[in-house]
């Protein structure tokens, strides 16, 4: 009997490969977004320190100098709070966009997987087939021979 053989296999593997690449690529995407997240988390939390700071020495009254740094460091800190927003925002963009790719990909392959199940049972049919038809002959044979005997 002859072994089921799918033409399209390597087709498959490509695909099946593409697909995990592309879901490999979406992890790193998500994995930079949530450090994003953090790196944005603990410049806000920075961001509320100096500003009690910045408040505490005001009320015990700080030369111009002192205030002028916390200013200024605030300022550095909402530049890069913005900054970070806004990679965020890039990163959520890319990695819709590497879902959709995804979700292709997937879709993809699961066409061809369905034309290999397709085939396969076409296959184990065909095979049934010629299995049904070496019987019918066998018995057909033994049937004659049984005849050929009683004669």
């Amino acid at each position: 009997m002859k072994k089921f053989i799918f033409k399209l296999e390597t087709v498959l593997n490509v695909k099946e490969r593409r697909e995990e690449q592309l879901k490999h690529e979406l992890m790193k995407l998500q994995a930079l977004k949530i450090r994003e997240e953090q790196l944005l988390g603990e410049v806000k939390e920075k961001r509320t320190y100096i500003s009690r700071q910045k408040s505490d020495e005001n009320k015990k009254g700080t030369d111009i100098q002192n205030l002028i740094h916390f200013e200024q460091y605030l300022g550095v800190l909402l530049k890069k709070i913005d900054d970070t927003q806004k990679s965020i925002k890039v990163l959520e963009e890319k990695a819709d966009i590497k879902r959709v790719e995804v979700v292709e990909a997937s879709r993809e392959k699961k066409v061809f997987e369905k034309l290999k199940e397709k085939q396969f049972g076409e296959f184990q049919r065909i095979v049934i087939q010629n299995e049904q038809k070496v019987l019918d002959e066998m018995a057909v044979t033994r049937f004659n021979r049984k005849e050929q005997k009683s004669y």
